[in-house]
């Protein structure tokens, strides 16, 4: 019945006040995340979306997700630390490595060493100008991981004229960040430096953090078609990390950590420093040359909560080196992109338990080293993008091969460690061929039609491969495969002041990796299959001259084709934490009496999901408002405030079955935020 209506009021809210709106809807409508080229989104065959630049300027996002949950079919979820996400886009709310994320076009992370918090690698607090979202597995241009989406985050570009900002922001529980940018252009160089410290004490017990950022970024224009970019981006963070709570905490004491009094100190702390260098040339009128090179430090520490008792605790560190070469050329009305990425990764890995020797459940974790170890990661992968034009019809097709290679060393003696094992030194490679088809018809300039079919992959994580058990046995791993289907619409109707986007999609998921228990002895194999179907739609319309729509709608479905542990057969039945459907709604109001004020209410449904694979339980999923309002006094001086969970409703933003027991992680109650944001 709540669907029926939101569904109701959306179509109502579009068609009702069609004669209204005569304004033409400034929109460009570019993207440049499918091949790193910038293509008008109508005439792609893949569904890229975005959130656009002054809905993020209001936002003044306080967590990533701020942002992004309000692209279609998309929910980011807040977890431990204070900042960390778990994300959920064309696949239930999951902490697997099926989502590419980048910061400008570049890997954040190597997909040898998959973090789920990753986005808190990007340049959100510093500078951020656009998030693209590619839905589902990705074009030819990107590999392993890339199933769920390729989230890209996009700094802002040096401005043309002098530029300074300061943005000062307070807030509830002893949130507080400041935001420093300057800008400017001296002849064929354009530079931009953004700064930002932000901190807060928590809502919850255990949740402080506190975190720091710096973005340089210098363009070099050579000439009308050609430049040379250099960035260094780093970031850090020191937070602690709140546990679950059972219903009768959740319901009493949603402020509580959820964590014994015997862990002091449950902490989480994060860095990472890359340096990029971009050039983009014309070799001939036809011919282009596109090469990126990086270098990147990735860190994170942390103490693993969820084992009580022992608490052991990680210190993860890799150092990446890398290379995306792209050469295009064009034809007629068409162009071929031959790419070649390289990535060679060093990862230092210390897992270790300081507290003394417990017996957890019938099993001994021992106090000391449990792993330490390195690994050498090689990454080769060709590709080749193609497209083709004739009349209304364009088809695009692609091809990928990934070569990936592990080198471990174990630095400690191979075999047992109470319920630990670690394997002798050994390497392991993997390699996959991955097409990639789609087909788009264009209505007429303003509306298209598209289909794609889209082969990816995942590579096995270091840890699936050299974190064992005791009692393991070791067989060989292959990637996952993901076979995607997607058909879609897309209109930009500028003289109704309307914009939509709907996409269906059917997605299965192969040779899944999972753990699998046989009397005295596991191991992980290749055993699963999931299916995923779903449609999204996305509207954005102007109601009148001074109120516009932006909402977002999603329904899917998520099961288990086969899945049996050996202990539970899920076959057949629905994933946990799968919502059934999610939607986000935003009025925006810039009165014509006042064009100085801009409002904006938000309303945000995450709809029911089973708690558990076994499906005994259901969530009921929740609905929130937000408020965000900004004024200005003066050309160069805005003040803003921010009203999250308006109506203070206490909620579950996760719920889940696990070890027999359910786990309740709050949602935040309301939290207000007021700041001002000056440019000169």
């Amino acid at each position: 019945m709540r669907r029926k209506l939101l569904m109701s009021t959306l179509l109502s809210a579009v068609f009702a006040h069609l004669s209204l709106a005569q304004e033409v809807y400034k929109i460009e409508g570019v993207t440049v995340t499918a091949t790193r080229e910038r293509e008008k989104s109508l005439e792609i065959p893949v569904r890229v979306d975005s959130v656009p630049e002054e809905e993020i300027e209001l936002d003044k996002p306080n967590h990533i997700r701020d942002d992004l949950n309000s692209v279609p079919g998309v929910l980011i979820t807040q977890v431990a630390a204070s900042l960390g996400h778990a994300t959920a886009i064309r696949l239930p709310i999951n902490y697997g490595p099926y989502y590419l994320y980048l910061q400008d076009g570049i890997p954040v992370q190597s997909s040898g060493f998959f973090n789920h918090n990753g986005l808190w690698w990007t340049s959100w607090e510093s500078s951020l100008e656009d998030i693209e979202v590619l839905k589902g597995v990705g074009t030819a241009v990107y590999g392993s991981d890339a199933i769920g989406a390729v989230v890209n985050v996009k700094s802002e570009e040096p401005s043309k004229v002098l530029k300074r900002n300061i943005l000062l922001e307070g807030g509830s529980y002893g949130y507080f960040r400041i935001r420093s940018k300057l800008s400017d252009t001296k002849g064929k160089n354009t530079y931009l430096t953004a700064i930002s410290f932000s901190r807060s004490d928590g809502w919850r017990e255990k949740t402080e953090f506190k975190r720091g950022e710096i973005l340089l970024k210098d363009i070099y224009r050579i000439d009308s078609v050609g430049s040379v970019e250099v960035s260094f981006l780093a970031n850090k963070m020191d937070a602690k990390m709140a546990g679950y709570l059972d219903y009768q905490s959740f319901k009493d004491n949603p402020k509580s950590s959820g964590l014994p009094s015997d862990l002091e100190d449950p902490y989480r702390k994060v860095d990472m420093a890359r340096l990029s260098a971009k050039y983009a040339g014309r070799l001939t009128t036809k011919d282009r040359l596109r090469l990126i090179a990086y270098l990147r430090f990735n860190r994170n520490r942390y103490v693993a909560t969820w084992i009580p008792k022992a608490y052991p605790e990680r210190d993860l560190k890799t150092y990446t080196l890398g290379f995306l070469n792209q050469y295009i050329h064009r034809y007629g009305s068409g162009k071929i992109i031959l790419g070649l990425d390289l990535e060679g990764t060093k990862a230092n890995n210390h897992y270790y338990q300081t507290r003394p020797d417990v017996n957890i459940w019938g099993r001994l974790y021992p106090q000391g080293n449990i792993y330490k170890y390195d690994v050498n990661f090689y990454n080769v992968a060709p590709y080749l993008h193609g497209v083709y034009k004739y009349k209304r019809l364009k088809i695009t097709a692609g091809l990928r091969y990934d070569y990936a290679r592990y080198e471990y060393n174990n630095k400690l003696t191979a075999g047992d460690f109470g319920v630990w094992y670690r394997p002798d030194d050994r390497s392991n490679s993997f390699s996959h061929l991955s097409p990639k088809l789609g087909l788009v018809f264009s209505i007429n300039k303003n509306s298209s039609l598209f289909a794609r079919y889209a082969h990816g992959f995942r590579i096995p994580q270091a840890g699936s491969l050299y974190e064992l058990k005791k009692n393991f046995q070791e067989k060989g791993l292959k990637p996952e495969k993901a076979d995607s289907y997607e058909v879609g619409y897309k209109a930009k109707l500028s003289g109704l002041g309307l914009i939509l986007n709907v996409s269906a999609y059917y997605m299965e998921i192969k040779d899944k990796i999972i753990t699998v228990r046989e009397r005295s002895v596991s191991y992980r194999a290749n055993a699963g299959k999931t299916r995923h179907k779903g449609l999204e739609v996305g509207v954005e319309y102007f109601l009148s001259e001074d109120l516009k729509l932006r909402a977002s709608y999603s329904v899917s479905k998520h099961k288990y084709v086969s899945f049996n542990t050996g202990r539970e057969d899920y076959s057949g039945k629905e994933m946990s934490m799968a919502p059934r459907d999610l939607a986000n709604v935003r009025l925006i109001y810039n009165p014509f009496f006042e064009k100085r004020l801009t409002a904006e209410l938000e309303y945000q449904h995450v709809g029911p999901y089973y708690m558990d694979d076994n499906n005994t339980k259901k969530h009921g999923g929740y609905d929130i408002l937000n408020l965000k309002a900004e004024y200005r006094l003066k050309d160069n001086l805005k003040i803003f405030g921010k009203v999250y969970n308006l109506t203070d409703r206490l909620y579950a933003e996760t719920a889940n079955i696990a070890y027999g027991r359910e786990r309740y992680r709050p949602g935040i109650p309301r939290t207000i935020y007021v700041g001002f944001d000056m440019v000169w």
